[in-house]
């Protein structure tokens, strides 16, 4: 289980790119410098390493940082309908087996921290964990507005657009928003600037469709089971909640189950922010992840 370390030039200053390659999948990844105890970053669906990128400077200077492509997504391997939690799970536990054995911290977003709690319930070595915005059982999804949304992107980037029309087309999606009784389009939502939709859209272009596919389906999260799952996960873990009326994906059911199954958890809601925490607003959600993540090497 070698590691192909290829490494080319970040657009995010310090961080070096390189792929690992491990079981037929090539995980691309970028590396900070070693500034720190390891910390490893797992990003949303749909995203891409750089979705961290307001975090990374200050993360950077405290952590060694290593931001993961997920399979399907960014520089990382396509795998055909390969997109279960356990098989993304499978390709980080390799990654930490062969280059972090002695252990890493790891805050995942949304999809990513998923994926973070099941490789922390597994054999690697995870020493703390922060579970950005994540459902907890996973039949959330089907009834929340990203269900439409990702089902409104997918056919998005079947059209094979360029950029621009991707951006565009992103911005003029339709979705319900809790509190509002009609539909409001994305570019209309606070945060959703055309920078923000740019970048969107290089993400979804370089992401497999399959990837969505699945999880609107519901086979990403076949096997996916919290009351298994959690009980095995013995490191500290914080749960960042954004605010359920503004789009969060953790429900408050979701983190009353959470804290019962989690053997060493805690919680810090964000009641101004949803779904997207720090890409909304960094400060907030850097101050909480630092502040835990130091606790636990103090």
């Amino acid at each position: 289980m070698g590691a192909a370390l290829v490494a080319g030039t970040s657009s995010v200053p310090e961080f070096e790119e390189k792929t690992f390659g491990a079981r037929g999948v090539s995980v691309h990844y970028a590396e900070g410098p070693q500034n720190g105890p390891p910390l490893v970053l797992l990003h949303g669906l749909a995203r891409d390493w750089k979705s961290f990128s307001v975090l990374l400077p200050e993360l950077s200077s405290r952590f060694h940082v290593f931001a993961l492509d997920l399979r399907g997504h960014g520089g990382s391997s396509h795998v055909t309908r390969g997109y279960r939690i356990d098989e993304f799970t499978e390709d980080v536990s390799n990654f930490l087996t062969a280059l972090l054995p002695s252990g890493a911290a790891i805050f995942g977003h949304s999809l990513g921290a998923m994926v973070g709690m099941w490789v922390a319930a597994g054999d690697c070595k995870v020493t703390a964990l922060v579970v950005g915005d994540s459902m907890i059982r996973s039949d959330n999804f089907a009834g929340s507005m990203y269900a439409p949304l990702f089902r409104q992107l997918r056919e998005l980037m079947l059209r094979q657009g360029s950029q621009a029309e991707l951006a565009r087309g992103i911005g003029k999606m339709a979705i319900i928003v809790p509190g509002l009784e009609e539909a409001v389009r994305i570019e209309e939502l606070p945060g959703n600037d055309q920078a923000s939709l740019l970048e969107w859209a290089r993400c979804a272009l370089q992401t497999d469709p399959d990837t969505l596919a699945m999880a609107l389906d519901g086979s990403s999260y076949d096997r996916w089971n919290p009351e298994r799952v959690l009980p095995r996960i013995s490191c500290p873990t914080l749960l960042l909640q954004g605010n359920p009326e503004l789009g969060s994906l953790l429900s408050n059911e979701d983190v009353e189950l959470a804290l019962k199954l989690l053997p060493d958890g805690e919680l810090v809601r964000f009641p101004l922010l949803g779904h997207a925490l720090f890409i909304q607003q960094p400060q907030p959600v850097l101050k909480a992840v630092v502040d835990f993540l130091e606790k636990q090497s103090a």
